[in-house]
């Protein structure tokens, strides 16, 4: 009796396994499809890219040429003795401001069986000395230079520029200065001189651009560049952060539903921080300007800020 009821049961299970086996095979199929969907669009949202972008638009764009020069002193003078002599007295050293007339030094003339007065050495103009080469007990004579004088809260810049501009400019014409001492500040000037002459070889003539220089900060022989404004066109700007160069290309990353779209342009004029570009992008564009160095051509994108 036993053995019979083993055998009946042992025939049912084997009966439900055959029936419904096919059903769990593709319960578990389904189940590890479930599994392996959820996975991939796990792994999709990690593969687009955040990257904050700019949108171009057109906006004029100043054609201009750079000037380079050097600071010169409003005016320089030298300062000599009148008379042969030793120093007896130094009344001003280099650095110090004197005005015409100042009583900088005294020599007194040794002729052997005279008696001379002092002889005071002044100055002959206003400015800064930057040259004292008095030393007390010294002998000088008229044509020792003992001091230099410059004008230097005022100075300005002899800057050259091409003869095929030199009808743009006229005395007035206000530009602005630059140095690389000072980067983040702008000098402001005017022409005062446009010289007669220009160089056969170079073909360059050269401008006195006048500058206020009030704390000495310009000082003489400094490097400084200028621009001159000789037109203008209408054009696309982008910042130069969105600029990518590969060799002697250049390119810049477009945002193109979601996806980054690599695009080879040719670039123009540079403005500050700023960059004209020549062809192919549009006005209205996207262009990628943060997270360049994390995408490709086709990378998929959210732009920052938005969901």
């Amino acid at each position: 009796m036993h053995k019979k009821n083993d055998f009946i049961n042992n025939f049912c299970r084997k009966n439900i396994m055959t029936k419904y086996l096919p059903l769990i095979i593709i319960s578990l199929i389904i189940g590890c499809g479930g599994e392996k969907t959820g996975e991939n669009t796990a792994d999709t949202r990690q593969n687009v890219v955040p990257v904050s972008v700019v949108t171009i638009h057109k906006s004029k764009i100043a054609e201009t040429v750079p000037i380079f020069g050097d600071i010169h002193p409003l005016y320089q003078v030298d300062i000599y003795s009148k008379v042969s002599g030793l120093i007896i007295s130094k009344k001003v050293e280099s650095g110090m401001k004197v005005s015409a007339g100042t009583n900088m030094a005294e020599v007194q003339q040794d002729i052997p069986g005279m008696e001379f007065s002092p002889v005071k050495v002044e100055a002959t103009q206003e400015g800064i000395v930057t040259l004292d080469a008095v030393e007390i007990g010294s002998r000088v004579s008229p044509q020792q230079k003992l001091y230099t004088i410059q004008k230097i809260d005022q100075v300005y810049m002899a800057g050259k520029l091409l003869e095929s501009l030199l009808g743009q400019v006229k005395p007035g014409t206000r530009l602005t200065v630059t140095s690389s001492a000072y980067p983040n500040e702008t000098f402001y000037g005017k022409i005062s001189e446009i010289l007669p002459t220009v160089d056969p070889v170079s073909r360059m003539g050269e401008i006195k651009v006048l500058l206020d220089n009030q704390g000495y900060r310009l000082k003489p022989g400094m490097f400084v560049e200028s621009v001159l404004t000789t037109g203008g066109h209408v054009g696309l700007v982008l910042p130069l952060d969105a600029i990518i160069r590969r060799g002697a290309n250049t390119y810049v990353f477009k945002i193109e539903n979601n996806t980054a779209v690599q695009v080879k342009i040719d670039i123009g004029i540079t403005m500050g921080n700023q960059i004209e570009v020549k062809n192919n992008l549009n006005d209205g564009d996207q262009i990628v300007v943060i997270g360049q160095n994390l995408i490709n051509d086709g990378t998929p994108v959210r732009i920052a800020g938005e969901k």
